[in-house]
């Protein structure tokens, strides 16, 4: 099967996108969602703390009353009690008076400020105060954290630690969620055998398949190893059918080409439909992009460096919008310290390190060297209209996620 028809990057990628479909929700503890996508909106059921309270340990006092306070005219204060935390039994503050008050406890009726214990002096039942302090002077109002019907997080946002420490406190717990994907994962090849085995001439292990694994996991997602397949259309059919059966979307290394031996596209064309095979992208050219019962099927090239970027490229913005994931390229600004050449026609993925002084080197190597990805951050794309770029020109560095 030859290539049906070069597709850009961009138009490949749509194409992905439209045969992808968001994933359900479910329900799940709050500790058990680290790294979790949220499946709705968050809003605020309640003010954030709730009540008005002192953000330093210090003496709960009316702005008013400090006013003109110095070192050398200070103000006294009669102190009328103690407010004890995690109790509302702060009552009301009269003029001219003042209670202690610790961090976190809850302001008095009347008090609009809080001074430190360090600019005053304590004397018997009398508060030196040596300067002035403004209203809300170390007070967090009931509704300065959140207020009450406040949009706090956007569904799509993937929960981080802060991000869950924002949902306890708020009273979020289970939180909605949507399902990680999960991926089949396929290898191909007649010369692929495990990574623990022996080689021998001819022979290469299978790094692929443990690379996509652990790039789908790092995603968000379920990777499903379904072992190594020799280029044997009938084995491939029957393992794939299985694959996307109990799966959401399958990633197929190593079968796909441009010509006749393209075993990969002839299953997925069989089982389903070819909707890009062939993509005017380097490295990556012979990507294909299907779809059976309507889930994702993506046949890469075999070559590790390959694999991996167009894994990045394609598969990444596939899983987000199955959990409906805000995704975002890291994307950092850098000149270039060197020139390097592009064929016109196609998009480059260019890998990239960046150097200690800031410029973006490239990293160029087959696509067959493994050695690439370690030593690269991140990669940059040069659209199909340009030949290269200069030594000194900014570029846009994808950083690898």
């Amino acid at each position: 099967m030859r290539f049906l028809r070069l597709q850009t990057a961009t138009a490949a990628e749509d194409a992905l996108l439209a045969i992808t479909k968001p994933l359900s929700k479910e329900t799940i503890p709050l500790d058990q969602a680290c790294g979790r996508i949220l499946a709705d909106t968050i809003t605020a059921s309640e003010d954030i703390p709730g009540f008005d309270r002192s953000v330093k340990d210090g003496y709960a006092v009316r702005s008013t009353d400090t006013l003109g306070a110095s070192e050398q005219k200070p103000k006294t204060l009669t102190l009328t009690g103690k407010i004890l935390m995690g109790q509302n039994n702060s009552g009301f503050l009269d003029e001219k008076t003042a209670k202690y008050i610790p961090t976190g406890g809850v302001m008095p009726e009347g008090a609009d400020a809080v001074i430190m214990q360090e600019n005053t002096e304590l004397a018997g039942d009398l508060v030196i105060i040596k300067g002035p302090v403004n209203p809300g002077a170390d007070v967090l109002a009931k509704d300065e954290d959140f207020a009450k019907g406040q949009t706090v997080f956007l569904a799509g946002t993937k929960l981080t630690a802060q991000a869950a420490g924002v949902l306890a406190a708020l009273g979020i717990d289970p939180v909605s969620v949507s399902r990680k994907p999960k991926i089949g994962i396929i290898s191909t090849g007649n010369e692929l055998v495990a990574p623990a085995a022996e080689l021998h001439i001819g022979q290469i292990r299978d790094a692929n398949s443990t690379l996509l694994q652990h790039f789908v996991t790092e995603a968000g997602g379920v990777p499903t190893f379904y072992g190594i397949i020799p280029d044997i259309a009938e084995t491939l059919q029957s393992m794939l059918a299985t694959a996307v059966a109990e799966c959401d979307a399958v990633i197929i290394s190593g079968g796909s080409s441009k010509d006749e031996r393209d075993v990969t596209a002839k299953v997925i064309a069989e089982l389903g439909t070819i909707h890009v095979h062939g993509i005017s992208i380097a490295p990556g050219k012979p990507t294909i992009i299907g779809s059976i019962h309507q889930k994702p099927v993506i046949g890469l090239p075999g070559h590790p460096a390959s694999t991996y970027m167009i894994a990045t490229a394609f598969a990444r913005p596939m899983m987000a919008k199955m959990t409906g994931e805000q995704f975002n390229d890291r994307i950092v600004s850098a000149k270039l310290a060197m020139s390097f050449p592009s064929e016109k026609g196609r998009e480059d993925l260019i890998r990239i390190k960046i150097l200690p002084d800031g410029r973006a080197e490239p990293v160029l190597g087959k696509s067959g060297l493994l050695n690439t990805l370690i030593h690269s951050n991140g990669y940059i794309r040069v659209p199909a209209g340009l030949d290269g770029h200069e030594a000194g020109e900014t570029v846009e560095v994808h950083l690898w996620q």
